[in-house]
């Protein structure tokens, strides 16, 4: 199968040729079509299956088909749990539309932890596609720097998150804006039971797609289990970077104080490491997350805000600390 025989006009397969997208993954088979109908979708895939093409590539489609009329009308809506995956996705739908013939469709990544001035600013005369956490969306309804009014695709990536407590009190005031008649779509890796319902609820006849990793995509990791007394654990770290020569490791640890105490005491033996928390400034965290996918730091230091969705290449190393 090709993209060219998903639906795609020519404009979208160019940007696709340049990417070197040899063939659609399975999710991006399933999905470009479903979405192109006009059908709601539930899809269940794993993170790395190609997911934000799956739904970034026919949502552009379809806003090609129609212009903005009104000031600050937004037409799509993706929705996620974390400013770098709002970032990350922001930036690789602008990468897909970057041939569109003007006037060029106007793509807006709005997220908490910076000000809101600038993303105002960038919401003047309007958007024709969002990217957003729900939490810095509503505050950007309450300034009336954009309407939800004309909204006709809703996206929710990493659903379980979103869906998650927290989150969900933001997420329900945010659907409450939208219109009642639009195209809904939900991607995650996993639905548990208390999402399935609330998936149900929002979600009108979808075409439920489950995507597993089959065996000649799967990557293959090798999974070990070491057990330590706690006051070691760093010392047993510094020992498997050194001994194993890892040149890029994800630690992810449970709390915001110990992605500082743990990247500190590496920094000290010599390894350059970072900390990326939920309560680092966002130029911080970029700074960070940037860095480390570029191998300027050795080990990143993080908590969950890193664990979902974001894009770093050829990661050979993650260690749950």
């Amino acid at each position: 199968m090709s993209f060219s025989s998903l639906g795609l006009s020519e404009t979208l397969l160019r940007a696709v040729a340049e990417r070197n997208y040899a063939a659609p993954t399975p999710v991006q088979a399933a999905v470009i079509p479903a979405v192109l109908r006009g059908a709601d979708v539930w899809a269940s895939a794993q993170t790395g299956s190609g997911k934000t093409a799956a739904f970034a590539l026919p949502t552009i489609e379809l806003l090609l088909t129609g212009r903005r009329e009104r000031s600050r009308e937004v037409r799509a809506l993706v929705l996620v749990p974390t400013r770098e995956l709002a970032a990350q996705i922001a930036a690789a739908a602008q990468g897909y539309a970057r041939h569109v013939a003007a006037p060029a469709l106007k793509i807006v990544a709005v997220f908490g932890g910076v000000s809101i001035n600038p993303q105002m600013m960038a919401l003047r005369r309007g958007a024709d596609l969002v990217v957003a956490t729900p939490g810095r969306l509503l505050d950007l309804v309450a300034h009336n720097a954009l309407s939800l009014s004309a909204v006709t695709t809703l996206v929710l990536d990493e659903a379980d998150r979103l869906f998650a407590p927290g989150f969900a009190d933001e997420l329900a005031p945010v659907i409450a804006l939208l219109p009642a008649r639009r195209q809904n779509l939900l991607f995650s890796a996993t639905f548990p039971p208390a999402v399935e319902s609330l998936a149900k609820a929002l979600l009108r006849d979808p075409v439920r797609i489950d995507v597993a990793a089959s065996p000649e995509v799967a990557p293959a990791i090798v999974q070990r289990a070491i057990e330590v007394d706690a006051p070691q654990r760093t010392q047993l770290l510094r020992h498997l970077i050194a001994e194993n020569a890892w040149t890029r490791v994800l630690v992810f640890v449970a709390t915001k104080y110990a992605t500082e105490h743990v990247a500190e005491k590496l920094r000290r033996a010599g390894i350059d490491a970072g900390a990326m928390h939920g309560e680092l400034r966002q130029g911080a965290r970029t700074q960070a997350l940037a860095d480390f996918k570029a191998s300027k730091l050795r080990v990143l230091v993080a908590t969950d805000v890193a664990a979902r969705g974001l894009d770093i290449a050829q990661l050979p190393v993650v260690v749950n600390y």
